[in-house]
């Protein structure tokens, strides 16, 4: 069938048309050549093949919507009473048994008003194969309609409930959800489903697909927006799943206020609960298998990526990214550009919601898709839930032994949420004099409620084999100081913290070393000393060879001086000496010429 220029469709001209022609064929092909809306009932498909396509070179969109069927009176009683009436009998499209359809280039249009009935249903054997279409919601009042549209959806745009789905190149645009998600499986064993059937038999693949802005207005506990999986395979190949700016403040002016103020000098109480937990996703898997691949990028999710129970996750290429999926509370502000809606961050952090990983689950992956270029070095923002443990919830459906399992790259990393790292260490006396000020510098020092510090006076605890010995470590952890890193004295951003120690505690005038404790206890990171008051033996040798260095200056100028002075006290006597001798050759030569003068004089008397 080819829809052309000369064509006038009428509603529900294609349902009954594809209805009929499928009872005497195996297959039925509808062309569109020019941009038409077409409104329907129910294309459903049990054992044949349809096929719905778009000519390349039409620039016009082909919508699909579902046709508004007038409510019957006879409801009007229940409505009274806060009934809800489906205004919708059907999905728009189904296909299910071993039925196969085969959409190209189409846009398809959720329902207007609130249904049950998801817009696309796979089942059974059924195969959907979706190409470049586009998802989107209605916005406008539609002709005849005495109300707006619905901004809420409570059902998906697909359901799955077994079957075969491949959607490439697909487009799902920002969509409000209520109590569902964009896409949702459902694993059933249907009436024609394959004896023995497992829920990994059946599947969902997404190719090159983008899913931006679904937002799950309710915020469910253990639920996704965008992706809503109970059982089957599903597989995501070079897809984009982010929040854009608009949905993002949505969700921002959702959040109280109150809630998100932090008050620095709240005092945590002492637990090893991650503070900085969540329990929502973008994407939730449970049961069944998610396979990341290609490229595939999860970005600005802010309520988290991805949720886990009882089901694998893999992650099979490095470029698989987890980018920026920032806990809402730290877009505190939102900047607004003319008609552009932009997040701002007042307060850098490093804090992201990647995984939610409840029990049964396992994830498999290398470390590069977490790292985010580099800036989040060994953290993965992984968070381990309780969530499918014995006693969790009353409501569970199923309980698992183990806790989340951490394969691949991800095998040997110390803490799956986040590692703190100390650099630095610098201390003095408080304004009390009664403890020490102790700032310490480093990486990922972020409120969790999960990490503690710990100072103690440096001491031998091991022998010479490196073993323990536990007297002696009882005897430093009568000098240690051991608390969260919350109850810090100052604590202004992730780089730095101070804590207060007491000399009642770790003694005055004594080494001291300190390091974090995280990981529930089990992991510590780098231990750095701190010297206050005592000086080490290298200093104490450092300073006494510049005292002798500076002495023997001193010695050897002094000695030059008092050279100096007996060689210039010499010049003197011996010029004086000179002096002398000359004033004694003289006074002879006076006195000589005297006693000539004397005997001249005697000579000539007598002469």
């Amino acid at each position: 069938m080819i829809i052309d220029s000369t064509s006038n469709l009428i509603d529900g001209q294609l349902t009954q048309f594809a209805a009929m022609m499928l009872q005497s064929d195996s297959g039925y092909n509808i062309q569109f050549q020019k941009g038409v809306t077409a409104v329907e009932t129910t294309l459903n498909v049990r054992y044949n093949k349809l096929s719905i396509s778009k000519d390349d070179d039409v620039q016009e969109e082909v919508i699909f919507r579902v046709k508004q069927n007038p409510a019957s009176n006879n409801y009007n009683p229940f409505k009274e009473y806060g009934a809800f009436i489906d205004p919708y009998s059907s999905p728009l499209i189904a296909v299910e048994l071993l039925g196969e359809i085969s959409i190209k280039s189409i846009v398809i249009l959720h329902f207007y008003e609130k249904t049950l009935n998801s817009v696309i249903q796979v089942k059974d054997e059924a195969k959907f194969n979706g190409l470049q279409i586009i998802f989107r919601p209605i916005e406008e009042q539609l002709v005849g309609m005495t109300k707006m549209p619905t901004t809420e959806q409570i059902s998906p745009y697909i359901l799955c409930i077994g079957g075969f789905t491949i959607l490439e190149s697909c487009q799902f645009l920002p969509t409000a959800f209520s109590n569902s998600a964009a896409i949702r499986t459902m694993h059933e064993i249907g009436i024609n489903s394959k004896e023995g059937a497992q829920p990994d038999d059946y599947n969902l693949t997404l190719n090159k697909c983008q899913l931006i802005g679904m937002n799950r207005i309710d915020e469910a506990d253990n639920s996704g927006s965008a992706i809503n999986a109970k059982g089957m395979k599903v597989t995501l190949q070079q897809c984009i799943f982010d929040v854009n700016t608009q949905q993002s403040n949505m969700i921002k002016n959702k959040i109280n206020k109150h809630n998100i103020k932090r008050n620095e000098d709240e005092q945590i109480p002492e637990h090893l609960i991650p503070t900085c937990g969540w329990n929502t996703a973008y994407i939730r898997q449970n049961t069944g298998s998610l396979i990341l691949s290609k490229g595939t990028q999860l970005t600005n999710l802010n309520n988290g990526a991805i949720s886990l129970l009882g089901a694998n996750l893999t992650i099979t290429d490095p470029d698989v990214q987890f980018l920026n999926n920032i806990d809402n509370s730290m877009l505190l502000r939102i900047h607004r550009n003319e008609e552009e809606v932009e997040p701002i961050i007042i307060k850098p952090t490093l804090l992201r919601r990647n995984i939610a990983c409840g029990y049964g689950s396992r994830i498999t992956s290398q470390i590069e898709s977490f790292s985010e270029n580099g800036i989040q070095e060994d953290s993965l923002w992984i968070l381990q839930t309780d969530e499918g443990k014995l006693g969790y919830s009353e409501q569970q459906e199923n309980v698992y032994d183990n806790e989340c399992q951490l394969s691949g790259g991800l095998r040997d990393v110390k803490s799956p949420l986040f590692i703190p790292h100390i650099d630095e260490v610098s201390a003095e006396m408080s304004k009390d004099k009664l403890g020490l000020d102790i700032k310490i510098i480093g990486r990922h020092l972020i409120r969790c409620g999960v990490v503690k510090y710990k100072v103690c006076e440096k001491m031998k605890v091991t022998n010479d084999d490196g073993q323990e010995i536990e007297e002696k470590v009882k005897e430093r952890e009568l000098h240690c100081q051991t608390e969260l890193m919350e109850n810090s004295l100052q604590w202004n951003n992730e780089k730095e913290f101070t804590i207060q120690t007491r000399y009642q505690i770790v003694r005055k005038w004594e080494q001291m070393v300190v390091w974090l404790i995280y990981a529930d206890g089990s992991q510590i990171s780098e231990v750095l000393d701190i010297s206050v008051g005592r000086l080490s033996t290298t200093a104490i040798i450092a300073i006494v060879v510049t005292c002798l260095i500076i002495f023997g200056i001193f010695a050897t100028f002094l000695i030059i001086l008092i050279c100096y002075e007996y060689k210039q006290k010499q010049k003197v006597n011996d010029l004086k000496q000179k002096e002398e001798e000359m004033e004694q050759q003289q006074g002879l030569m006076v006195k000589e010429g005297e006693d000539q003068q004397s005997i001249v004089s005697i000579q000539a008397q007598y002469e």
